[in-house]
C-alpha cells in the first residue's frame, strides 16, 4: 500500500536523525525551556499538545475484548485532561480485528501527524502495521496486547515496545508446568492459526522438548471464525498425548471447551486468553480442573488502576487493561519529557521516564508526573500492570505468572494455584 504523508509528517521524517540524537542523551531532552521546530510546534514546557492516538478492535471477532481495553487506553488520558496545562488530542482508531483494515487505519494516524500509539492489540497486525506504516515513518508504538516472539527480533529501529509479556517465556512456564507439575512426558497443542498462535505452540514444544525431554506428538492449527473444533481435537487426541495445550483467543472458548467435553483422556493446560470465568456459563459440562497461565497483574500502581478503572466504567478490569492503561501512560510521560510530537524522540524518552532514579510515578499520580516530566524532571513510572520496564528489545521485564484453574465455586470461576516468576 501507498502512503502519501503530509508534509509536516515528511518533514519529522526528514529530521529524525537530529532529534534522535538530542533524546538519546536523556540529560538534554527539553523540558523545562521551549523552542520550536521548523513547523512551529513549540518544544518542552506545558504550554503545549501532546498528540496520542489508539489503534484497538472495536469490531469483528475481536471486539468482545478490544472495547473494554480501549476503555483502558484511554482512561489515563481523560483522568489527567483537567489537570494538567498540557493539552491532549486524541484520535481513536479501529483495527476492524483485519490487517488491512488496520494498516488503513494506521496511515490515516500518521497522515494526521500523530506520532505515537496505543496498539494494536493482536500481534500479526501489530507486525502488518508496524512494517508496512509505522516503522517507516517513525511512530512509536507500545502494544498492550501482542505477544509473538516474534516482536522481539523486529527490525524496528527501537520503534515498538510492549507492555505485555513475550510467549517465549509463557511457552517456557508452560512446558515446565505440563512436565513437573502435570507430570506429562508427551503433549499436543491445538493453536489458534496465526502468527500468535504458532509462535506459542512453537515455544512450548521447544521447551518440552529440549528442557524437560518430552515429546511432541501434535501441533494442530485452528481457525478463529469455525463452529465447530471436534476434528481437530480427535486428531490431537489420536496421538494419545499426557497434556493437551490450547492457545487461542477467548471468543473461542466457548466452541473448543463444549467441542472437548468432559471425558477428554488428556490433562488440558491453556493459556492466558481462555482465562475467563465467565466460560463456565457457557458450556453445559464443568470445565473445573483445566488448568492455565497468565501473566499476574502485580504492578506497583495496581489496586489504584483498578479503582480507577471501577469509578469510570463501573467494573472491575479484565487481563490486558492495566497494560492498555500503562502503554498509554508511558507514552504520554515520554512525549511530555521529550517535549515534542515526534517518533524518535518519543522513543528515546521512554528509557527515561521508565528507568529508575527520578521521581516515582504510578497511575495515582499520574497527573503530577506529566507535569514534572514537562517541566524536565526525571520520572520514574511504576505501572499496574508490571514495573513497566523495558529491555533493549521494547519488551516488558520481570514477569510474574499466574497459575490458575477453572472452579465454579470460586470467585469470578478462577482460583489461583500459584506463582512462578520467570
Amino acid at each position: 500500500m501507498d502512503i502519501q504523508p503530509n508534509r509536516r509528517r515528511m518533514l519529522s521524517g526528514l529530521c529524525g536523525v537530529g532529534v534522535a540524537g538530542l533524546a538519546g542523551c536523556t540529560d538534554s531532552v527539553p523540558g523545562g525551556g521551549t523552542m520550536a521546530t521548523d513547523d512551529g510546534e513549540e518544544i518542552g514546557g506545558t504550554d503545549r499538545t501532546i498528540k496520542i492516538g489508539t489503534m484497538l478492535p472495536l469490531s469483528g471477532p475481536r471486539s468482545t475484548v478490544g472495547e473494554s481495553i480501549r476503555d483502558a487506553a484511554v482512561l489515563p488520558i481523560e483522568q489527567v485532561r483537567d489537570e494538567v496545562a498540557l493539552e491532549i488530542e486524541h484520535a481513536g482508531a479501529d483495527t476492524e480485528s483485519d490487517p488491512a483494515a488496520a494498516v488503513q487505519a494506521a496511515a490515516s494516524l500518521v497522515d494526521e501527524g500523530y506520532p505515537m500509539v496505543t496498539g494494536p492489540l493482536d500481534s500479526d497486525i501489530v507486525l502488518q502495521v508496524t512494517q508496512q506504516v509505522l516503522i517507516p515513518y517513525q511512530t512509536v508504538c507500545c502494544s498492550p496486547g501482542a505477544t509473538t516472539p516474534t516482536i522481539t527480533t523486529l527490525n524496528d529501529g527501537g520503534l515498538v515496545f510492549r507492555t505485555a509479556v513475550s510467549d517465549s517465556v509463557q511457552g517456557t512456564v508452560l512446558a515446565e508446568i505440563a512436565a513437573t507439575d502435570l507430570g506429562g512426558d508427551s503433549a499436543a497443542t491445538l493453536y489458534v492459526n496465526n502468527d500468535y498462535g504458532w509462535q506459542l505452540s512453537q515455544a512450548f514444544s521447544r521447551s518440552f522438548r529440549d528442557d524437560h525431554g518430552g515429546t511432541i506428538t501434535e501441533q494442530i492449527p485452528i481457525d478463529e471464525s469455525a463452529t465447530s473444533y471436534a476434528a481437530e481435537l480427535d486428531r490431537a487426541a489420536d496421538g494419545d498425548p499426557d497434556v493437551l495445550v490450547l492457545a487461542t483467543y477467548p471468543e473461542m472458548g466457548e466452541t473448543l471447551f463444549s467441542d472437548l467435553g468432559a471425558e477428554y483422556d488428556a490433562d488440558v493446560l491453556v493459556t492466558d486468553g481462555l482465562r475467563e470465568g465467565d466460560l463456565h456459563d457457557l458450556v453445559d459440562h464443568s470445565l473445573d480442573g483445566i488448568r492455565g497461565t497468565a501473566p499476574l497483574i502485580d504492578g506497583p500502581g495496581s489496586d489504584a488502576f483498578a479503582d480507577l478503572y471501577a469509578d469510570a466504567y463501573g467494573a472491575d478490569p479484565g487481563l490486558f487493561e492495566s497494560n492498555a492503561y500503562d502503554a498509554s501512560a508511558v507514552l504520554l510521560l515520554a512525549n511530555a519529557y521529550a517535549g515534542q510530537n515526534d517518533g524518535r524522540a518519543i522513543q528515546s524518552a521512554i528509557r527515561a521516564v521508565t528507568s529508575g532514579g527520578g521521581e516515582e510515578v504510578t497511575p495515582e499520580t499520574l497527573a503530577e508526573g506529566l507535569e514534572l516530566a514537562a517541566s524536565g524532571t526525571a520520572v520514574e513510572y511504576r505501572g499496574a500492570s508490571n514495573e513497566t520496564r523495558f529491555d533493549e528489545n521494547g519488551d516488558t521485564m520481570d514477569t510474574t505468572f499466574e497459575y490458575w484453574e477453572f472452579d465454579e465455586s470460586a470467585d469470578g470461576g478462577i482460583a489461583e494455584i500459584d506463582r512462578i516468576t520467570a
